[in-house]
């Protein structure tokens, strides 16, 4: 395949997606062959095809990336799927002032569109420009984590259990929504929803043992009708408290997996004339200063996400220096902690 050759008298930077797109590979197989690194899986035949195309295309490698064995960037990347979330400005607040506290420079990577932004998380790795990777988003799969770790050992994977042994810090998912739910069934309410968070998520399904354990040690029987998989953004919350308010005996509470579903079915209760508390009673999981603004304040599970943050780089930094430290780890303290508000009010009839 023929490339298109900048004009005469422009400078063009070339880039390791440039070079793997047009040898037709992967941006690891290229890295790797371009270091002779004994690591490449490629024939001889693959590995002549890289280096002519890098050759002809004029790739240079970083200046950064040739002496990362030498010297270190100060540099570290955070992904996380939305810059906007709720919650993430607690993560990036403990891991900006822990970082800087270590001395290195910390860049925030939005992850809302994962195409574009693996793309750019690997050419941060594979080109030499970070010392370290913290991962926060929940929608990584094992297969992108692993193909990152087998270039890259600085990995630290936020919030989520994955297979593979990249060292993971996690909050205490299931004790928080534990403690959400029981703060309902305090005030009477024994038919309680669970807007859960997606089936193949695993904080999702963390907190959804949470809220099960909660009902099982007040004697009270599951329902599954009760327990609504959908996204953890305003649209799945919506969605998902439309769907709980058509069974035939709707919930007197629920107990949200996230402030963002939260928000959006307590937008879903009033199209359909639910009053919230009066009808119905909300917790969400996660805090922010936008449940104060809500009508009403919204009840609120607070989980120690600054500490997420700022462990989460403890354990990057102790690998950047290649010094021992634990594969995994659960925040457990300061311990959740119910933030009440307006929205759970006390169920006094007994249908509930």
């Amino acid at each position: 395949m023929a490339a298109n050759r900048p004009a005469r008298g422009t400078r063009v930077s070339v880039t390791l997606v440039d070079v793997a797109r047009e040898a037709g590979v992967d941006q690891s197989t290229v890295s790797r062959v371009l270091r002779d690194d004994h690591r490449a899986k490629a024939t001889d035949e693959t590995r002549a095809r890289i280096r002519e195309v890098a050759a002809r295309l004029g790739y240079v490698p970083n200046a950064t990336a040739r002496s990362l064995a030498m010297r270190r960037t100060s540099t570290i990347a955070l992904l996380i799927p939305q810059v906007s979330g709720f919650i993430y400005a607690d993560i990036i607040k403990g891991a900006g002032d822990e970082a800087r506290r270590l001395g290195y420079v910390l860049v925030v990577a939005d992850g809302s569109e994962m195409g574009r932004a693996n793309d750019a998380i690997r050419t941060l790795v594979l080109e030499g420009r970070v010392d370290g990777l913290l991962l926060a988003s929940g929608t990584l799969t094992d297969q992108v984590t692993d193909d990152l770790a087998s270039v890259f050992g600085n990995i630290v994977v936020l919030n989520r259990q994955i297979a593979s042994k990249i060292p993971r810090i996690i909050e205490d998912d299931e004790k928080g929504m534990y403690l959400g739910t029981c703060e309902l069934i305090s005030a009477g309410h024994r038919r309680i929803g669970c807007l859960a968070g997606p089936k193949d998520v695993d904080t999702s399904r963390r907190r959804v043992a949470g809220y099960r354990k909660a009902l099982r040690e007040a004697g009270i029987s599951a329902s599954s009708e009760l327990v609504v998989h959908t996204s953890f953004d305003e649209a799945g919350g919506h969605e998902g408290m439309f769907r709980l308010l058509d069974v035939s005996r709707p919930p007197t509470a629920v107990a949200a997996a996230s402030l963002a579903g939260a928000v959006g079915a307590m937008a879903a209760a009033r199209e359909r004339g639910v009053v919230i508390p009066d009808d119905l009673s909300i917790v969400a999981f996660h805090d922010s200063p936008l449940a104060d603004y809500l009508a009403p304040a919204l009840t609120t599970i607070a989980m120690p996400l600054r500490e997420l943050g700022r462990q989460a780089v403890q354990m990057l930094h102790r690998q950047i220096i290649g010094e021992p430290g634990p594969k995994a780890v659960t925040v457990r303290e300061p311990e959740p902690l119910v933030i009440r508000r307006q929205s759970v009010a006390t169920l006094h009839s007994a249908a509930g």
